[in-house]
């Protein structure tokens, strides 16, 4: 059972992939990320319903996560409005007894660009969901507040040794 959970969280394109990767390194812990869940059920069911598959890549993280010992990190983006019931759901199904969130705090614009620039399967929908989604998500953007909140600047270079300092040294 999951000791220590750590979520990765922050606006799309805000660095979440690539701290949360960095950190696993660090601290030699698993590393579950939502996105390549998605991407594999994509890969192996390709006519399944693409908001479907992030809903079970979702439930399938939880579940691998409420299997694993010791500290785990958990990336995705978690929009609070809309995922916070959800998260609570799936904490609750891990039982983690200690959570630490860490949110990618990064410009709205600059996430944008990142998120505009990058080119991902078809399965994530993006430019339908730039269009769609963008504004809400920069204007109601936060962390969920589950746990103890670890905020980083994601738009420039990343002390991952403090990172993972601050997520372990203090009493979750």
């Amino acid at each position: 059972m999951v000791d220590r959970l750590v979520l990765v969280n922050g606006l799309p394109a805000s660095g979440k992939t690539t701290l949360a990767s960095q950190l696993a390194v660090q601290l030699s812990v698993p590393l579950v990320s939502k996105d390549s869940i998605k991407e594999l059920l994509a890969d192996a069911f390709p006519s399944a319903a693409t908001p479907s598959l992030g809903r079970i890549a979702m439930e399938t993280a939880w579940s691998l996560v409420a299997e694993m010992p010791g500290t785990v990190i958990l990336e995705s983006w978690w929009f609070k409005p809309r995922d916070l019931g959800l998260v609570k759901a799936g904490l609750e199904h891990c039982c983690a007894p200690m959570v630490a969130e860490i949110w990618c705090e990064v410009p709205a614009d600059v996430a944008r660009e990142r998120f505009a620039a990058r080119s991902r399967p078809a399965v994530y929908q993006d430019a339908r969901r730039l269009a769609a989604c963008w504004e809400d998500w920069a204007a109601r953007a936060e962390p969920l507040g589950v746990g103890l909140t670890v905020r980083v600047r994601t738009d420039q270079p990343v002390d991952v040794g403090a990172v993972a300092a601050a997520v372990l040294g203090r009493d979750l």
